[in-house]
């Protein structure tokens, strides 16, 4: 496998220190396995039962357990939906499978120090699985996150370094810290940039198809900041439909918060990509991002699925949120916007939602 510039073309070999292209593109993966149903290894109950599909077969997991989460059918207002509860990983959030995959690579590859940018789930699962496998992590999160993630994260042993200012600030203060004599020996580790954590996140839709007895749902519903959960399944269902396994792609659905929405906005407005915009406030801080790095791929995703990318203002959100809690599901706010704009989408078939981070990491009263 190579990293390979979707804007020039340039490749890079899979172990470059360098966590984008010279010509500031962000990477995808070229010559990933095919998807084989003759390659699942049945006896394996984690995600890794799709090790030969990530490329890793030949490395040892990083693994704590994580996926093969449960797909659980509930009744939203009159509408009878598939909840995906990916809040049931180790560290209670979907972001566990992209650090599986994207510690594995790196633990193989040499690397020992790791440095990552989040909100707090992803930096919360880096460090987790930094810590299985014995490598340092530093984690930079917004002074602002929930204290729940920040101490999730600093009880795993990695170094926290709270920034003061947006989430794009966040992301340049741990870029600068790989960057020059001082950067020595770290490896930007971002389930953002590096796209061997979308990989980890195609096990989403593989298993989904599993546990829909060998179809796709009509329609996805994910919460979208980054979009990289969106992207991940997207590419997870373009594997099965080019081997064969299914005849359509589902409608792919992102739900932003109105108050940081620049992926609904773009769709809106027919555009390519989205514009960087100041967040507001809002309860949905996993996805407050203001300046989604792969917007033009979510974008293109959504389109090519007849999908779309909406916008839930904040009642709505929190409305939805205990509408969860009151059928025994209780998850962060930012897992809440997607049931909240199941009132939005029409159509007949079946609809997944994907629940993606656990209530205790950010308790509303």
């Amino acid at each position: 496998m190579n990293l390979v510039c979707p804007i020039c073309g340039e490749r890079y070999p899979l172990d470059t220190e360098r966590w984008r292209c010279a010509c500031g593109g962000v990477f995808d993966i070229e010559g990933a396995p095919a998807f084989r149903l003759g390659d699942i290894m049945e006896n394996d109950t984690t995600m890794w039962r799709y090790r030969r599909m990530l490329g890793l077969e030949s490395e040892a997991p990083v693994t704590l357990g994580e996926g093969w989460t449960p797909l659980v059918s509930a009744d939203i207002h009159g509408r009878a939906v598939q909840l995906k509860l990916e809040y049931l990983n180790p560290t209670g959030a979907f972001k566990d499978r992209g650090a599986s995959a994207l510690v594995t690579l790196l633990k193989a590859q040499g690397v020992n120090r790791l440095v990552e940018d989040s909100s707090g789930n992803a930096g919360a699962a880096l460090a987790a699985y930094a810590a299985r496998a014995g490598l340092w992590a530093t984690l930079y999160v917004p002074a602002s996150a929930s204290i729940a993630k920040r101490a999730q994260i600093a009880a795993y042993g990695a170094e926290l370094v709270p920034i003061d200012g947006s989430r794009e600030a966040v992301a340049a203060a741990a870029q600068k810290a790989t960057l020059g004599s001082d950067g020595a020996g770290r490896r930007y580790a971002s389930h953002v940039y590096h796209p061997m954590a979308l990989l980890g996140l195609k096990t989403i839709a593989y298993e989904l198809w599993e546990q829909l007895g060998g179809r796709a749902p009509s329609r996805l519903v994910t919460p979208v900041g980054h979009g990289t959960l969106l992207l991940g399944c997207y590419l997870g269902f373009y594997d099965l439909l080019v081997a064969g396994r299914i005849e359509r792609l589902p409608q792919l659905y992102g739900v932003q918060v109105a108050a940081c929405a620049p992926l609904a906005q773009a769709y809106a407005a027919q555009a390519a990509d989205a514009q960087p915009l100041s967040p507001g406030e809002t309860r949905a801080e996993g996805i407050r991002i203001g300046h989604p790095v792969r917007a033009a791929a979510v974008l293109q995703a959504v389109r090519r699925t007849g999908g779309a990318i909406l916008a839930v203002d904040e009642a709505s959100l929190l409305a939805a949120h205990t509408t969860l809690a009151h059928r025994g599901f209780y998850v962060e706010p930012t897992s809440a916007v997607a049931v909240a704009a199941l009132a939005r989408l029409g159509g007949e078939g079946e609809t997944v939602v994907v629940l993606t981070g656990h209530g205790l990491k950010q308790p509303v009263l």
